[in-house]
């Protein structure tokens, strides 16, 4: 790996931007240079039957970020050619080249759905715990700028009936979208997870605790009318009562007395 060098390193992402138009051209040149910067390594995912997951380049940071960058800005004044480039990137199957697909599709001001269904493709096929923070944060980001709406409406279409790891990135991006400045419409989400709650998959319960512990930061006494309502169901299901366990630790004392006997 070549010690790194600030200007060179932005010289090269800039010369490498000189292709973005040609997108085959723009990534046979971007592997070029995560090669020549990468220290190979081949891993052997922990997964059920031993399935192969992705290779990575192992380069510095300092690259990886004045890419994303340049991509960003160049997503900016060719939206239709960055939404192929990524598509490109998430095709090399790489940890480095799909981290950078997902920060060029949240950087890129695509209609919603252009968004949306890449998103939930990616998620769907997704197998490294590693790039589910990409999809869900940065992936996103465009759509929480631009489309907050939207992907309320998407999220939701996703716990209805979506794969269990489509499910995780609808309840991440929600959480990252709660986390961000001036998003108000909390009874929204609150309607999102009436179903999904009272009867949670084991895979996707500790996401649902996440999101809704946030919503108990913010919003104390509608997350504990919330978990009150859930736990008073007939038949409760035993994830429903676990779920209301985690976030119970984040409510103020006032309120986990009140829910202390429904659990």
């Amino acid at each position: 790996m070549p010690t790194i060098e600030l200007g060179r390193l932005k010289q090269e992402a800039a010369l490498l931007s000189q292709h973005f138009s040609d997108p085959p051209g723009y990534l046979r040149e971007l592997e070029r240079l995560l090669e020549a910067y990468s220290m190979p390594v081949n891993r052997l995912g922990e997964v059920r039957g031993l399935r192969p997951v992705l290779k990575t380049y192992e380069v510095p940071t300092p690259l990886l970020r004045q890419l994303q960058l340049e991509m960003s800005q160049l997503a900016e004044e060719d939206p239709a050619t960055a939404l192929q480039v990524a598509d490109g990137l998430w095709a090399r199957r790489s940890i480095e080249t799909r981290q950078l697909a997902a920060r060029l599709l949240g950087a890129t001001p695509a209609e919603a759905h252009e968004v949306t269904a890449r998103l939930a493709a990616w998620a769907e096929e997704n197998q490294e715990p590693w790039l589910a923070p990409e999809l869900a944060q940065a992936g996103t980001q465009g759509l929480q700028k631009q489309h907050a709406e939207a992907l309320i409406t998407w999220a939701g279409q996703l716990l209805a009936g979506g794969h269990s790891r489509q499910q995780s990135l609808a309840l991440a991006a929600l959480q990252h979208l709660l986390q961000g400045p001036g998003y108000a419409n909390l009874p929204a989400i609150y309607t999102l997870l009436e179903a999904p709650v009272r009867s949670a998959d084991r895979k996707i319960r500790p996401d649902l605790a996440d999101l809704l512990s946030e919503l108990g930061r913010q919003s104390p006494k509608e997350t504990e009318y919330f978990l009150q309502q859930a736990l008073q169901q007939p038949d409760l299901d035993p994830g429903c009562r676990w779920i209301a366990r985690q976030v119970y630790k984040v409510l103020p004392a006032v309120s986990q007395a009140r829910l202390r006997p429904l659990l």
